[in-house]
């Protein structure tokens, strides 16, 4: 495999990048390597107080959330969660039940009606159980079909911690399933940790037959930890049988939902099955996709829609998820949309990193990464699925099923602070969204307000609706 430096960047600005990075990472060893010769002495203490001073925030952020959310409920009238708060609009302009009578045969190729239901469904997933029930009442869905499911690690802050949330929906006619995610609310700390896990963990590689035309060292694929561990894949074992009798809360989150499937569909007749997030949740739709396909699920995937998804996993991930979905996997990044360009490199979080090892391997990998190696691939994350760009114009930029490597994180760079797009959006949002939003837009970075659903959502929709006009 030919190196990936010269798509990176010009090669004057990868030799300051590596140079930097590299010098970065010696004052991080040193830094270890003093921090281990007075491990003896100070290490169990600082633990204490490390974990300590974490589980208080983390507690503090818990009460708080619902403060600040009442506080802006009352000030804007609009009584959503922090992301919904500013842009509370959730019309997707048809009905569930018009959506799952299309008979007509699907253009993977192009946006649909699907896409724009599927971000929706991402949005209302930021909100309590209640509301997101009567709000896919609203779109024609039976609520009695619809099962909310939680994964929480909050006990022991110095392993892994998650709040892992989604929900199963079923539409009875159409016999089908869909499966969201709820993205990283604001003030769930543990989330934010979740994210900061970037760290590569290996996921075993059942599908052997797409490993051969990768030349690596092993039969391994490396998925970021973070959402490896929200999804319980520390427990995966497809050649076990899975006992949905002893199903809990606490059970892994990929069992609870495999178990919904199984709940949900109807034997004798095939089924669809669709998943979606937004950020977070988008990266856990795309890890579980993958999990569906360990169990057997691929001519039950119908879609994967994701939006402002964050990287997942490396190379050969990459590889078999466009090999055994194509164009069925739909990623959606809005313009400078900065979660959908990180992380690059594996690098350890912080809370991991003290809570488990002096010498993580993520460390090591990294380190690696500022070298030349015959094989670069094996140390950087890589998109996957068919990505819709949306432009500062609001416009759709199609890009096929490639290798959608470190590039992607680069190639918008003369995008980023753009002072009339910014300026553009404070005068729409002031018009027609809310105050709020035009405030956001004042005060937030250009790659901030670009993740917001709401406008993926506004901008899909106009997308499709050009798209329909055409046709």
């Amino acid at each position: 495999m030919s190196s990936i430096e010269p798509l990176l960047m010009p090669r004057w600005f990868s030799s300051i990048v590596i140079r930097f990075r590299s010098i970065v990472l010696i004052i991080f060893k040193l830094f270890l390597d003093i921090f281990d010769l007075l491990k003896s002495i100070i290490f169990k203490l600082f633990m204490n107080e490390f974990i300590q001073n974490l589980t208080i925030l983390n507690r503090l952020t818990g009460i708080t959330g619902p403060y600040v959310e009442d506080f802006l409920g009352i000030i804007t009238g609009s009584h959503y969660s922090l992301v919904n708060v500013s842009d509370d609009s959730f019309n997707i302009g048809s009905s569930a039940c018009y959506l799952f009578k299309q008979k007509n045969k699907r253009d993977y190729n192009n946006p649909d009606i699907y896409d724009i239901l599927h971000i929706y469904l991402s949005k209302i997933l930021y909100e309590s159980p209640d509301r997101i029930k009567e709000q896919c009442a609203d779109w024609g869905f039976n609520k009695e079909l619809i099962e909310m499911c939680s994964y929480i690690q909050s006990d022991d802050l110095r392993k892994y911690t998650y709040i892992t949330q989604a929900a199963v929906i079923k539409h009875e006619e159409s016999n089908t399933i869909i499966i969201a995610f709820r993205g990283t609310q604001p003030m769930a700390l543990l989330q934010w940790m979740t994210d900061a896990s970037t760290n590569f963990i290996p996921i075993n590689n059942v599908f052997n037959d797409d490993a051969n035309n990768i030349t690596t060292n092993d039969n391994e694929i490396q998925v970021h930890a973070g959402f490896y561990y929200a999804l319980g894949l520390d427990q995966l074992k497809p050649l076990d049988k899975i006992d949905f009798s002893k199903v809990t809360s606490k059970t892994p989150m990929f069992i609870q939902l495999l178990n919904c499937i199984q709940k949900f569909h109807r034997n004798d007749n095939k089924f669809n099955i669709s998943i979606t997030g937004h950020s977070l949740g988008g990266g856990l739709a795309s890890l579980f996709s993958f999990i569906l396909l360990v169990y057997g699920y691929e001519s039950s995937i119908s879609g994967v829609y994701t939006y402002g998804q964050p990287l997942v996993g490396d190379h050969r991930y990459a590889k078999i998820l466009n090999n055994k979905l194509g164009n069925r996997f739909h990623r959606w990044v809005n313009h400078s949309d900065i979660v959908t360009r990180i992380p690059v490199v594996p690098l350890p979080s912080i809370a991991w990193y003290y809570a488990q090892t002096l010498y993580s391997d993520a460390l090591k990998a990294a380190a690696k990464s500022s070298q030349v190696e015959s094989n670069p691939s094996d140390q950087h994350y890589y998109h996957s699925g068919l990505r819709f760009k949306i432009d500062n114009q609001g416009n759709l930029v199609r890009q096929n099923l490639t290798d959608q490597g470190p590039i992607l994180a680069f190639e918008d760079r003369l995008d980023l602070f753009h002072f009339i797009y910014s300026i553009v959006n404070v005068i729409h949002s002031l018009c027609f969204i809310t105050p709020l939003r035009s405030f956001l837009w004042l005060t937030t970075p250009v790659e901030i307000n670009d993740h917001f659903p709401g406008d993926y959502a506004r901008k899909i929709k106009n997308i499709v609706k050009k798209i329909n006009e055409q046709q």
